[in-house]
């Protein structure tokens, strides 16, 4: 079976072929290369049932693996044998290999080693040792990548809808609205067709580095293999975050949700303060809210995401001049009624005519927002570069995307002066 990036890069060609072909194209012609298009789908379909398949074997081999070792997979291990000039051994080396055959199947790129997603999923820092063995010693919890990941991201927390193991293009379909009316007895009704958009999660290839001492990765505790998977995912999860929130679009970077309502024809869900920005108001607040409920988006998880400066600013300037009311007042942890959520990456030097070092503040229902993740982590360590510190670098290649799937499902003041 073809791997899956080859049909999907077909699929893309495919699709071109047949947008350059106009009315004057022979049907024959037209109708063949509909017809390769169906196929290479179907092709995909199979394809990405039997990745599922894969991932299901591997998380099996994966618990087989650990079970017969007597402990769960150490990143801190893995990372230290690579940073001596070895390869990993033991489990760490199963584990390895794992990633390798995943990378193949999918066809990506391995420029390190690989986690693969299966591990991602799986338990680690427990321990399947037997009580006399320290098996006491276990922890209670398990702790996975993934979830530590949506534990660093805020948008998560508001809603976010993150989707994992993820193959080839992604298609997610938007809502659309299908005409009702009143009609007298024997009058004919318009036959109307819903029209759907849709828009696709494509893997974008990103990166992040950490540098950690020597003196660390020589440790075995627990605590060491938590603080190092923590401070990889914070990274990674602050690059997805600033994507998901004022991604460019270029350079292979996804479009976040301020560039979509940036890009809207007469930026409708934008809410302006002022010519040249301003204070945050009470009314700018509630605005947000009119116009994702005037579209009929106030649905899913709704909530509020903005800086500490604009957190700041709301916790000293009063609903109105006569109620001794702050905007964010008492219950720190909601503003409207809503969820909010607090993230420096939300942009604070945004300029408006003459007005700078503005800030941005968002609303909206977060579901419609869509964070991808293909394939596992792909990790190269550099023990070199950093050698006279005694500092391995550390660094970490993964495929994400982000989607804004319903525009309207958001609005944002992107002109607060704080």
């Amino acid at each position: 079976m073809r791997k899956i990036a080859e049909i999907r890069n077909d699929i893309a060609a495919k699709i071109a072929e047949v947008k350059n072909l106009d009315a004057k194209t022979q049907a024959e012609e037209l109708r063949s290369a509909l017809d390769s298009l169906d196929a290479l789908q179907l092709e995909l379909r199979a394809a990405t049932e039997a990745e599922a398949a894969e991932q299901v074997l591997a998380e099996k081999k994966l618990d087989d693996f650990q079970k017969k070792a007597g402990r769960s997979f150490s990143l801190v291990k893995f990372i230290r044998e690579i940073a001596e000039d070895r390869h990993p051994t033991g489990l760490e080396a199963e584990v390895a290999e794992l990633g390798a055959e995943e990378y193949r199947r999918l066809g990506l790129t391995q420029n390190g080693h690989v986690i693969p997603s299966a591990m991602l999923r799986a338990n680690l820092g427990q321990n399947y040792t037997t009580n006399a063995d320290g098996g006491y010693l276990k922890e209670t919890m398990a702790t996975r990548y993934v979830d530590v990941l949506k534990q660093n991201l805020p948008i998560a927390k508001l809603g976010a809808t993150i989707l994992t193991d993820l193959t080839g293009t992604v298609p997610v379909v938007s809502s659309a609205q299908i005409a009702a009316g009143w009609l007298a007895e024997g009058a004919q009704g318009s036959v109307t067709k819903a029209a759907y958009a849709q828009a696709t999660m494509t893997p974008h290839r990103n990166f992040v580095r950490v540098a950690f001492s020597k003196d660390l990765l020589r440790q075995t505790s627990f605590d060491v293999e938590a603080d190092l998977m923590n401070r990889i995912s914070e990274a990674h999860a602050n690059l997805i975050e600033e994507a998901a929130i004022k991604g460019s679009g270029a350079n292979n970077q996804p479009s976040g949700i301020l560039t979509v309502l940036g890009a809207q024809s007469n930026t409708p869900h934008i809410v302006p303060i002022g010519g040249t920005g301003g204070p945050i108001t009470w009314a700018g607040i509630v605005a947000l809210e009119t116009k994702v409920n005037a579209d009929n988006a106030l649905r899913g998880k709704c909530g509020y995401l903005t800086n500490a400066k604009v957190i700041g600013a709301m916790k000293t300037i009063e609903r109105t001049s006569t109620n001794a009311r702050y905007l964010l007042d008492g219950d720190y942890e909601k503003l409207n009624g809503y969820p909010i959520e607090m993230t420096n990456l939300v942009p604070s030097n945004l300029t408006k005519s003459t007005g700078s070092n503005l800030s941005a503040l968002i609303f909206g229902n977060w579901k419609d927002l869509y964070i991808g993740q293909w394939g596992g982590i792909d990790i190269v360590v550099d023990p070199y570069s950093r050698a006279d510190y005694a500092d391995v670098v550390i660094t970490l290649n993964a495929w994400n995307d982000v989607l804004v799937a319903e525009p309207k499902s958001f609005a944002a003041i992107v002109d607060i002066s704080a």
